[in-house]
């Protein structure tokens, strides 16, 4: 009788698909360094955009980055060195404004 239940089991295991081998998932293979949807974006220039008429709205700015104009400005000029990136021939570098709200955001 136990014999009979446990080849039940495996037959059925067996139909469902649990005792396949395990596939290995096969690597993606890259087809953008950027996709073109963020290089549209990149190209338009939103951020820059924004960021200059941000600037103008002394309020709406200390909404947006909860520090004032100055204070940002004073720790954009501390941390540039460390934003900064080179260009290179495959990418823009993003600028160290949009590096830094990304990280206060």
């Amino acid at each position: 009788m136990c014999d009979n239940l446990l080849l039940n089991i495996i037959c059925a295991a067996e139909a469902a698909g649990e005792l396949d081998e395990p596939t290995i998932p096969t690597p993606k293979v890259r087809k953008y360094w950027v996709h073109p949807v963020h290089s549209k974006i990149e190209g338009e220039n939103y951020f820059a955009i924004f960021y200059e008429n941000i600037r103008k709205l002394p309020m709406k700015f200390f909404e947006y980055f909860r520090m004032s104009i100055t204070s940002f400005d004073e720790l954009l000029k501390i941390l540039r060195p460390h934003l900064k990136t080179q260009k290179t021939n495959m990418r823009s570098p993003i600028s160290a404004e949009l590096r830094l709200t990304v990280t206060i955001r």
